[in-house]
Parts: C-alpha cells; structure tokens; sequence
C-alpha cells in the first residue's frame, strides 16, 4: 500500500449536497427578502466556509446581516441535512474495500454539519476522525492546519498520506502540509483547474483510488 491515511473533502467528494445547501440558502434569503440561487449557481459558492458562502448570496458584508442569515440557514439546515443529499457512486464500496488504512473526512462545512452529513449518509462507520471547520481552533483550507492536526492525531508520515477533494483549496492545503494530493474531476470545480495545480494523481470517479491503493475493483 502506497499509503496508510486516506483524507476526504465531504462535499463534491463523497457526497452531492447541493440540493440541501440551495434549500438552506433559499430558506434564508428568502426570509431576508434577498433573490434566490438556483442549484447550478451552488457548486461554485462552495468550498471556502459558511460565511464565505452566505457574503457570496447575500452581497454583504455587514455583520448583522451575516448574522442573522447564519442563524437562519443553520436552523432549516440542521433540520433537512440529507433530505436530497447522497454518496457519490462508488463511496461506500471503495471505503469498505480499504479496511487496513486509516480514513478521517476534513472538510470546510461546519463542524456539526459535517458530522451530521457523513452519519446521515452511513459513511461515520469507515472514519476514524470526521473534522469540520472549526475557526475558532484552526483557519480553514486552504490552510494546512487541519491536515496537519490529522496527521498528528494518526501518527501518519506526510508523504503516507493522501489527500483527496474536487477544490483547489484542497490540494493548496494538502502541498503545504506535505501530503499527496488526488483531484476529483466529478465534484463541484472544473476538472482543468484542478489539473492547473498539478496534484500527484486525478480521478474520474471515487471507486478509481482503489487502482492508487493497489487494489482491484470488484
């Protein structure tokens, strides 16, 4: 095995949530009289935290404001966190397939969101550490603090771990702490970005790092 720790980004990697986070941003602004996004406009908000995405829809930056959408998105959110949002093909299987190294999702969605969606989708079981963005604790991808927390929790090597998201801010993170980096061209970025960035490996689809651990598919 080329390596021992396999690290996910959540959305856009393992699962489609797009559906749920333009049903919690509507239900906001809706309440906040502010014009709706459509389901496409949501892939390219994502992947730089909450507050980046609710100063995108919103067009502001008063504290206020961002505060009381927060509030409003967390409510409907908490409650419809998976209602449409499911496991991208292959997810379940190729993580059931890779029983002797070490998994832990890292993603820039809060922290109790990103708990909350990897059980509801069935997927907790395979992790041994799920971390969402905690900003009082560590910044958020692209910087390599949480990568780096991960590696210090498993006693993993740098280079024996292998960092895998559909976001530049994922492979930004993962060079700067050291760690190999897999693009996902099935996510929510242009595949020719990723590939701008040079990762170590790019994959169509989940179930093709069973090929980089040295595993057949079944």
């Amino acid at each position: 095995m080329p390596f021992d720790l396999l690290i996910c980004d959540l959305d856009g990697t393992l699962v489609d949530s797009k559906h749920d986070l333009m049903a919690a941003l509507n239900h906001a602004l809706g309440h906040l009289g502010q014009p709706l996004v459509d389901v496409d406009d949501v892939p390219g908000l994502l992947g730089s935290g909450l507050l980046s995405l609710l100063k995108s829809v919103t067009s502001t930056d008063d504290p206020e404001l961002l505060d009381h959408a927060r509030h409003l998105f967390d409510a409907y959110y908490r409650e419809h966190v998976a209602d449409l949002t499911r496991c991208y093909p292959g997810v379940p299987e190729t993580l059931a397939a890779l029983p002797g190294i070490k998994k832990a999702v890292y993603s820039n969605k809060p922290h109790a969101f990103t708990e909350a969606v990897v059980e509801a989708v069935g997927l907790a079981p395979f992790f041994n550490i799920i971390l969402g963005a905690q900003p009082e604790i560590m910044p958020l991808k692209p910087d390599p603090a949480g990568i780096r927390h991960l590696l210090s929790a498993l006693q993993i090597a740098p280079e024996r771990a292998l960092m895998v998201g559909d976001s530049t801010h994922d492979l930004e993170a993962a060079r700067a702490a050291g760690v190999p980096a897999c693009a996902v061209t099935y996510g929510y970025r242009p595949a020719e970005a990723l590939r701008a960035h040079q990762p170590e490996f790019v994959i169509d689809g989940f179930g093709e790092l069973m090929g980089i651990f040295g595993k057949k598919a079944e």
